[in-house]
């Protein structure tokens, strides 16, 4: 059954990588896009715990548990941008812990021209694992290139002219310019003073570009996926390169100065999926000897439908201390959750391993909750 499991996760993994670089025509459309406001927030988060107590040993045959959850935030204006991420795993067996791992940031952008995807930032970074004798805590000044934005407001127009075409509303697709200034009135919504003010100013872009008259179904259509609750999207990419100082000393020995290097990619691979990479590393200047801190992730999320939802992630920390052998922990896990009226079904598998394990530790979970009121 182990076996089986592992198989499992690691073919369900492959197939969704597989299906991830299939890119499809959406996504350079979608990242042809500039939305006057990003401000995205994604929580990834699994719990399992078990226990058996059989009555003809004298002690708890089983009792054991493991915790993970992934965070992100960014928030992108003209100027300035504010990004924050955190990744975290633990694990327990008969109340002990037994594997903790955790890495955050918390990252300030001020953009030098709005034209100009240079940038200066500060950064707070963190770090820990308990099979480290120290925990890490950096700050970082530095410049950094590039620019992430919030793409789904072009998504939603392009579901917005799929369903009126489905529905024979419309005759013929409508042009870039159109789909282009009903993501911009979508993606400053917040400005209005309801839906039904949104819904009215993409109408008036419909009609003159379609030369008809939307009835009210085709409006409530409109208004059904501007509210539909669907995959974040973003696009474009930051990398960055900073001097740091050790504010906790991860490395040994007396404070350093430290070189870092991170960058961030987020794709859309179409109108309901989402791919997302962080990749972080940092090592002490005017050391003899070889230290590093490395710690990367990747989640590609999708739709598969309107109550079906797969989040897929792979997570990576690695530390080596100055005069210490590296220790590392990786994490690999799905997610498939199902939307069905009063029940939220939610299945997911994992593989995770570190420093000292024997081998991959693997988990198949199934979770079911039911709203009775």
């Amino acid at each position: 059954m182990r076996r089986i499991g592992k198989r499992v996760v690691r073919a369900g993994f492959v197939a969704i990588v597989l299906l991830g670089v299939s890119v499809s025509a959406y996504a350079v459309e979608l990242c042809s896009f500039r939305s006057p406001l990003t401000d995205l927030t994604t929580f990834f988060m699994t719990f399992n715990y078990s226990y058996m107590d059989l009555p003809d040993t004298p002690h708890v045959d089983l009792s054991s548990g493991r915790f993970s959850a992934s965070f992100s935030r960014t928030h992108d204006e003209q100027d300035f941008a504010l990004s924050s991420g955190a990744t975290a795993e633990l694990s327990f067996d008969h109340l002990q812990l037994e594997r903790v791992l955790g890495d955050a940031y918390l990252s300030t952008r001020f953009y030098l021209a709005d034209a100009n995807p240079l940038y200066m930032f500060a950064e707070v970074k963190a770090g820990f694992a308990n099979a480290a004798t120290q925990s890490g805590l950096e700050l970082r000044l530095g410049t950094g290139l590039g620019r992430l934005t919030d793409v789904s407001p072009l998504a939603r127009a392009i579901r917005i002219e799929s369903t009126l075409l489905d529905a024979l509303v419309l005759s013929q697709p409508l042009s870039d310019s159109s789909l282009q200034t009903m993501g911009q009135l979508i993606g400053r919504e917040i400005e209005f003073s309801g839906i039904g003010a949104l819904v009215s100013e993409i109408e008036s872009v419909i009609e003159l570009d379609a030369s008809t008259t939307l009835s009210t179904r085709a409006l409530l259509s409109i208004a059904e996926e501007i509210r539909s609750d669907v995959v974040s999207q973003q696009c474009g990419w930051i990398a960055q390169l900073g001097i740091g100082y050790e504010l906790l000393r991860r490395f040994g020995g007396t404070r350093k100065l430290l070189l870092s290097l991170s960058t961030d990619m987020a794709r859309p691979l179409g109108l309901t999926s989402q791919v997302k990479i962080h990749a972080d590393i940092s090592y002490p200047l005017f050391v003899d000897s070889i230290a590093y801190a490395l710690s990367a992730s990747a989640q590609y999320s999708r739709r598969l439908s309107e109550a079906t939802r797969l989040v897929a992630e792979y997570a990576l920390q690695r530390v080596r201390q100055i005069t210490r052998s590296a220790v590392s922990g990786e994490n690999v896990e799905v997610q498939l959750l199902f939307a069905l009226g009063r029940v939220d079904l939610t299945m997911s598998g994992a593989l995770s391993r570190g420093t000292g394990s024997a081998g991959w530790t693997e988990l198949i979970s199934i979770a079911a909750r039911v709203d009775l009121l």
